[in-house]
């Protein structure tokens, strides 16, 4: 959170998206072939990620929420988690599974009560938003089996270019997105490559 931070001092939140996900599959497709999952599903992870948690959470952090609360809200994703699994797999929760989630939502609440100057309310949705998105995210990957990882965060990532651009297209301005890759300083363009393959590919 903290290097996005930073890379959103020099991008547009969306065209940083956009440079993170291109960069992130475009390079390597010839690399990977396609994984062993439908379209629906690569699609679909590939825009929830993106688009949804990733589109969302950027928005939010250029001006409505600070990093830190940002890092902490984005977590809410394991609620999300819970709920949707319940809700689409009909898996049951224990008395332990519960306590754990009061004191999680508990901690939350704590964090939310002090969120300072720099966090409004639209910061707040926009991330609980994306934290939704990735709950989605996990449901799909998980409903998809055994299977190569690191062509799937590859070939969904492909997914996201596309509305990531045209949302900064539409949102920053026609060019606002290259203005920035072409007056960018060099950490700011290391931001992009960490996001694209530190986070991206190996953290995800």
């Amino acid at each position: 959170f903290v290097v996005i931070h930073q890379g959103l001092a020099e991008f547009p939140p969306f065209a940083f998206a956009a440079l993170r996900f291109f960069l992130a599959s475009v390079p390597l497709l010839l690399f990977f072939s396609w994984p062993a999952a439908s379209l629906q599903t690569v699609a679909g992870y590939g825009l929830l990620i993106g688009v949804g948690q990733f589109g969302l959470m950027l928005y939010a952090m250029a001006g409505h929420i600070s990093p830190g609360l940002a890092s902490v809200l984005i977590q809410t994703q394991a609620f999300f988690t819970v709920g949707l699994a319940v809700l689409i797999s009909g898996e049951r929760l224990s008395p332990r599974n519960l306590l754990g989630l009061a004191i999680c939502a508990a901690g939350v609440g704590l964090a939310m009560r002090h969120t300072g100057g720099e966090t409004k309310t639209m910061g707040i949705m926009l991330v609980l938003g994306a934290a939704f998105a990735w709950g989605a995210a996990n449901i799909v990957v998980r409903r998809a089996g055994a299977i190569n990882a690191v062509a799937l965060v590859v070939w969904s990532n492909l997914f996201a270019v596309i509305p990531l651009a045209l949302a900064s297209l539409l949102l920053e301005g026609p060019f606002a997105g290259l203005d920035a890759a072409m007056h960018a300083s060099l950490p700011g363009w290391v931001t992009v490559l960490w996001q694209a393959f530190g986070n991206a590919l190996f953290g995800y």
